[in-house]
């Protein structure tokens, strides 16, 4: 009994001895604790110290937080403010600390605004659902001093007048009859620029004068400060569609001008209406369209990149970066319905033509249709099929204004289409291909005497009116004729008849008309102006070309007089001068009509015949057509090199032979 209760009594003084030592160590855990936080709150306090105004010695802590606004200190809190609850003095401060800092936000962010100022899209309408809305700040205005005077002589004035005569030839960009040259500058600067530019075709060297302002202004707008407005596009399309004023061989940049300003049209989001771009945002309501006006001068302006960059491609023989869509149909469809001028019904027709001419283009002109002859049946295919088109488009044509326009593109289309006949074909053929080869190279021959015919069925005095598109064209037309008229052994081996064709357009006589025209028109002088100007150009490239046809067609007998061709063959024959008007203006005839045409030997220099003397030969090295001027130059392949006259090549490959100023540029 006795072992029985000193075991309980052991027990229960082991079971003391465990509690007791659970408490020991219990209280040791919280002097550990408490030691802890402690030591935790006074590192914070001293560091708050350190950072801040440092306090006196006899400072407690609560002083301390009292004197920064903050009561019911609560000494180890992780809380970056102590207490919520706040004194007067804290409400205050605080008050004062976001006023503050919400000025020095605003100076921050109106600093940035004036750095990047130069990159907010100007005179847009609102993205149909894009993420940032354009600013509406005015261009900046033009503060040259030719621009200037211009402006305050009312000269500016009449060259607007003279501009709207001009448009009816690129109806891309019209100016309302009721501005004013003041408020176009006002509102559109550049656009002015470009149309008193292109507008002092009979000044010169004004002319040249404002295209270094032009220059100037384009590459400080574009590169250095660029500004992405309407008004910007429609002068680049203004400044090419006349190009050929102040082309020049040192300074042109043809295709990257054209390329820019369609880049342009779309960083201003001209083609949003059929390619949409930026994210949907349900939250942010869709922004109006523009006005119906300016709508309309939206579209013609995208519109005139389209036909610009279809011509340059053509011409220049490189690709096309802004193809065809049907809604630039329904656009050109839209503005002929409207007829807010009437050159819009044009556009509908010149736009509707560019198409057929991709078409020419993709499938006979490149990557393996270029090498395809009229014999084999996919050219034929294509032939017959988008011969047919032109055809239809041409009698949609009737009643339509600007006639002669319309028949410069049309035979240029035409002439284009049908001159792969041209190409070399196996010499066994069916009598059926055989026939269809005869009958394009034909309808190619009458589609260029067309356009010769045309060309001078327009008075001299309004040579500047016809664009750069189809003075374009020129060089691949004559071209073209004269090799439907040199004898060739392919042409005796499929019996195409080459007297009937020289006889037929008379391709020297109508040389030698242009060549007088451009001497009416040039402001060339050897002593008072040296500078070649585009009518120089044109006369001399013209007249050199006139003497070296005259040698392949007739190498044995080159005075041999013409033959008198049928009344029929008239150059006013294919188009009427009183029943096509490009534009209102009064018909102004030349002295030397074109009936008398051929009553003048195919060497006669028309300007003996007014007692004019035609400038003098100059040295080689000064002469860019000296080159030109040996009887073994070969014409031909200089005009089959990439872009004509109008390349690059032409320049790279021939030295000496270019044209134009840009030595000041």
């Amino acid at each position: 009994m006795l072992f029985c209760r000193q075991r309980v009594h052991l027990g229960r003084s082991a079971t003391k001895d465990k509690e007791a030592a659970g408490a020991l160590v219990e209280q040791k855990i919280d002097g550990l604790v408490a030691k802890l936080v402690h030591a935790a709150a006074e590192t914070e306090l001293t560091t708050d110290f350190a950072s801040a105004s440092q306090p006196t010695p006899v400072e407690t802590r609560a002083e301390t937080w009292q004197k920064r606004g903050v009561i019911n200190v609560t000494p180890g809190s992780w809380i970056p403010t102590p207490s919520f609850e706040t004194s007067t003095l804290q409400h205050e401060n605080s008050t004062e600390a976001a006023s503050e800092s919400a000025e020095a936000d605003r100076q921050y962010l109106e600093s940035l605004r004036s750095i990047h100022r130069y990159s907010d899209r100007e005179d847009v309408p609102p993205a149909p659902e894009g993420f940032f809305r354009p600013s509406k700040r005015p261009e900046a205005p033009i503060e040259h001093e030719i621009v200037q005077q211009m402006l305050c002589s009312g000269e500016a004035d009449v060259l607007l007048n003279e501009y709207r005569n001009m448009s009816a030839t690129f109806p891309f960009v019209m100016l309302p009859p009721q501005i004013t040259a003041k408020q176009l500058h006002e509102h559109r600067p550049m656009l002015l620029l470009a149309v008193i530019l292109v507008s002092s075709w009979k000044e010169h060297t004004r002319q040249m004068q404002l295209d270094g302002v032009f220059r100037t202004e384009l590459a400080h707008r574009t590169i250095i400060q660029p500004r992405r407005t309407l008004g910007l596009v429609q002068s680049v399309l203004v400044y090419l569609s006349w190009y050929h004023f102040v082309f020049s061989h040192k300074t042109q940049q043809i295709f990257f001008l054209h390329n820019l300003v369609t880049g342009l049209a779309l960083d201003i989001g001209l083609h949003q209406d059929f390619q949409p771009i930026g994210f949907p945002m349900p939250q942010r309501p869709k922004a109006p369209p523009p006005p119906p006006g300016e709508l309309r001068e939206r579209h013609r302006a995208f519109l005139g990149c389209y036909y610009l960059s279809s011509m340059v491609a053509t011409g220049l023989q490189k690709p096309n970066l802004l193809k065809h869509n049907s809604i630039m149909s329904e656009w050109a469809q839209s503005l002929k319905q409207n007829r807010e001028y009437e050159t819009d019904e044009t556009i509908n027709l010149l736009i509707s033509l560019r198409q057929i001419d991709d078409q020419v283009q993709d499938a006979l002109f490149t990557a393996d249709g270029s090498q395809l002859p009229i014999s084999d049946g996919r050219a034929l295919m294509h032939v017959r099929f988008i011969d047919a088109q032109l055809d239809t488009w041409k009698r949609e044509c009737d009643g339509v204004a600007s006639q002669r326009l319309l028949e410069l593109s049309f035979s240029y289309a035409k002439m284009q289409l049908h001159s792969v006949a041209l190409r070399s074909s196996p010499s066994e053929l069916p009598a059926s291909v055989r026939s269809s080869q005869i009958n394009s190279l034909l309808s190619s021959l009458e589609a260029g005497k067309r356009f010769l015919d045309t060309l001078l069925s327009f008075p001299a005095q309004e040579y500047h009116l016809i664009s750069f598109s189809e003075w374009m064209r020129l060089p691949a037309v004559i071209m073209t004729v004269a090799r439907l008229c040199i004898p060739s052994e392919q042409h005796a081996t499929i019996g195409w008849d080459t007297q009937a064709a020289q006889d037929r357009v008379r391709l020297d006589l109508c040389l030698e008309s242009i060549c007088y025209r451009m001497s009416t028109l040039t402001a060339f002088d050897k002593t008072k102006r040296p500078e070649t100007d585009f009518w120089h150009a044109m006369q001399m490239i013209n007249d050199l070309t006139k003497n070296w046809y005259i040698r392949k067609i007739r190498p044995e007998r080159p005075s041999q007089t013409p033959s008198m061709p049928t009344s029929g063959d008239s150059i006013e024959h294919s188009v009427s001068e009183g029943s096509c008007p490009i534009t209102g203006a009064p018909r102004v005839h030349s002295t030397h009509h074109a009936s008398d045409r051929y009553n003048h030997l195919p060497d006669t220099n028309y300007m003996d015949e007014f007692n004019m003397e035609r400038p003098p030969d100059t040295e080689a090295n000064s002469d860019p057509f000296a080159l030109m001027r040996s009887a073994d130059f070969d014409m031909g392949q200089f005009f089959d090199m990439a872009g004509s006259i109008w390349g690059e090549d032409s320049y790279n490959s021939y030295a000496g032979m270019s044209f134009g100023g840009g030595g000041q540029f």
